[in-house]
């Protein structure tokens, strides 16, 4: 392989990169949108109308909705580095049934694509359940507030 990347493995890699993006993306909207959703109910002094709990019901919603996706963005990038390994493992088999034989050069560039492409698979799962988490305590303190404040 000569220390070049195969075209699976680059693939994985880029839909991995892209994941990444938009997971951090996301994230920060999530933290930006559950701060405005907090300061609105901050806003709302005492007893609060039909249309401002409606309005924060739908806030909640959409951000439960999003919430929901977080622990599946952390499998799925999961399985994508699963799926580079598999493929790299491919690539070393093939490589050495084309060369006839089993040879170090013939293994190493299918094996260093699995590795490569399980360690970013985890490298954008683990932030992803990091977010999860972070996100989580957040909108349970936000729905913690909400229900304080209609309290008091």
């Amino acid at each position: 392989m000569n220390g070049t990347i195969s075209q699976g493995a680059n693939f994985i890699l880029v839909v991995l990169g892209i994941f990444s993006i938009l997971g951090l993306g996301t994230f920060l909207y999530l933290i930006k949108e559950m701060q405005k959703a907090k300061s609105n109910l901050k806003r709302a002094t005492g007893v609060s109308s039909q249309r401002e709990e409606e309005d924060f019901d739908l806030e909640v919603a959409n951000i439960e909705m999003a919430l929901d996706w977080f622990p599946s963005f952390a499998s799925i990038a999961m399985l994508l580095g699963l799926l580079g390994t598999v493929l790299g493992i491919y690539t070393s088999f093939s490589e050495m049934q084309a060369a006839g034989k089993a040879t170090m050069d013939v293994l190493a560039g299918g094996i260093k694509d699995a590795l490569l492409t399980t360690i970013v698979g985890l490298l954008v799962a683990i932030p992803f359940q990091i977010y999860s988490q972070i996100l989580e305590s957040l909108f349970f303190k936000l729905k913690e507030s909400h229900i304080r404040s209609k309290k008091s």
